[in-house]
């Protein structure tokens, strides 16, 4: 990445020049909160027909440039490339997702994180998992609690795996990986499915979430859901394009999107609406 795209993409995520003397940590960590703070995740393009490019070109374009967000491949593939500019040695890793799965079975391994060394200790770095996107990175050790400033995280070892959990009420676990590498070419695999595949969660339902110091905010279809640090809890319904386009601009940061892209979008919730009140 050179030195212009950085500086765009430090103005981008609100961090301002960066500071010499900073610790190596302290800075990965301020850019690891920055960066979901004001790159939404957001699947819009899978949801309305499009596969997003992995290109490193493309991604910085649509998500630092045009001000969009992106999903996981294109949300930490963007990372990575920043990090590796400051001096970072990062690995590439596909996890299995078992967030929501009922007898915790897991997906494909469909969802990408990343991985760094400092001072001879192992980081996850992720900043690209939707509604529990991390918001530090934390220490690749097993059974130990981490905070973050968006909640309590845990790794456990089972089977193999690594399993992120998160504290809710209870450890509820999100994704399980090995620290085998991976290859570009299983990204492209991985979000041509993930883009196309029938039954891709990303074709069949619109996901944006964004998180900062004092919620996690996540719109799904036409549900929008605050939750707050403080344990609050805030839902309400979105109806009609004006709408949707007004919780995107004031809740998710998305302020430049055409006018074309919302039309697709709000032509698709209606169908998804239409096919729920028939199946009803």
């Amino acid at each position: 990445m050179e030195n212009q795209e950085l500086d765009l993409y430090l103005e981008r995520i609100g961090s301002g020049s960066l500071e010499y003397n900073i610790g190596k940590l302290e800075l990965l960590k301020k850019l690891h909160r920055l960066h979901p703070e004001n790159i939404t995740f957001e699947n819009m393009d899978s949801f309305t027909g499009k596969v997003p490019s992995l290109q490193a070109e493309d991604i910085f374009n649509k998500l630092v440039k045009l001000q969009r967000g992106g999903y996981c491949y294109e949300q930490n593939l963007l990372f990575k490339n920043v990090l590796e500019s400051l001096g970072f040695s990062i690995k590439i890793h596909l996890a299995r997702v078992v967030w929501g799965s009922k007898d915790g079975t897991g997906t494909a391994r469909s969802h990408m994180l990343l991985t760094t060394d400092i001072d001879n200790v192992k980081y996850l770095v992720d900043v690209g998992f939707g509604s529990m996107t991390l918001t530090s990175p934390i220490v690749l050790k097993t059974d130990i609690e981490q905070e973050t400033p968006n909640g309590l995280f845990r790794l456990i070892n089972t089977d193999g795996f690594y399993r992120l959990e998160v504290l809710k009420d209870e450890w509820l676990p999100i994704y399980k990986f090995t620290l085998e590498e991976a290859e570009f070419s299983d990204l492209e695999m991985a979000n041509w499915y993930i883009a196309t595949g029938p039954g891709s969660v990303f074709i069949k339902f619109l996901m944006i979430t964004r998180v900062d110091k004092e919620a996690r905010y996540a719109l799904f279809n036409n549900t929008l859901n605050v939750r707050r640090n403080d344990g609050r809890k805030e839902s309400s319904e979105i109806s009609g394009p004006d709408q949707l386009a007004s919780t995107l601009k004031n809740y998710f940061n998305l302020h430049h999107l055409s006018d074309e892209l919302l039309d697709k979008i709000d032509e698709k919730l209606k169908d998804i609406q239409t096919h729920f009140n028939v199946a009803q």
